[in-house]
């Protein structure tokens, strides 16, 4: 073969490799083309996008915020002891018309007595919540009594106790045991709620610091209807 003829057959395979090279190549941007037209009914979400769908429903569902919002605490008395009194500049204010009457040292022997005394001056509300029983026990009988008293009552809150005394588990059974004779009455199981956040308590495991007042001030407003 003459160096004329090879040359002419070097030249006819570089075109045919070349050729053969662009079309694998025109072939994969086809075939990715067509992958990526198949994806495009897919839906990918990322979290960025995801979580203020969750909070507009959660919000659309309603929570302790929302209630929060709507209830003015007008209808609501609170009566207790000192743990009442700590809590009450909490209350009110996520609840400017509650009416909350405590004071330290008072005992549900005292409740009955108190409840007249705010009805009398029109100061006791159609929701009642009682949180007694910080500075000692009581009788079913004692709590029965006043439980009757408020038998014409929207609703009534017995708030369970958290102290470090003898008669703290008498007291919140003595609460369980009474409310379920009363369809008017719940129980708000604070000795629950407060298990293990020792950081919301001042140094005598009783009396609420300010993180604390709110916690506690936010489960009586989620129990409020």
């Amino acid at each position: 073969m003459n160096k004329k003829k090879r040359n002419r057959l070097l030249g006819l395979l570089i075109i045919m490799v070349a050729a053969g090279v662009f079309g694998v190549r025109w072939y994969a941007q086809k075939q990715s083309a067509k992958d990526g037209e198949s994806q495009q009914g897919i839906s990918v979400y990322h979290v960025d996008s995801v979580q203020p769908i969750a909070q507009k429903r959660g919000e659309a569902h309603g929570g302790a915020s929302s209630t929060s919002s709507q209830l003015t605490g007008k209808g609501v008395t609170m009566i207790g002891d000192s743990v009442t009194v700590g809590v009450a500049p909490y209350l009110k204010e996520q609840m400017p018309d509650i009416t909350v009457d405590g004071k330290v040292g008072r005992q549900m022997s005292q409740a009955g007595k108190v409840l007249r005394e705010l009805a009398a001056q029109g100061n006791l509300g159609d929701r009642v919540i009682i949180e007694l029983g910080t500075n000692g026990p009581f009788s079913k009988d004692q709590l029965r009594s006043v439980l009757q008293t408020l038998s014409n009552a929207k609703q009534v809150l017995l708030v369970t106790t958290r102290v470090p005394r003898g008669w703290q588990d008498t007291v919140n059974d003595t609460m369980e045991q009474t409310a379920s004779e009363f369809k008017n009455v719940q129980v708000v199981d604070w000795y629950a709620a407060s298990q293990g956040k020792d950081q919301f308590f001042y140094k005598d495991g009783i009396h609420l610091k300010p993180d604390g007042s709110r916690y506690y001030t936010s489960l009586l407003v989620q129990a409020l209807k």
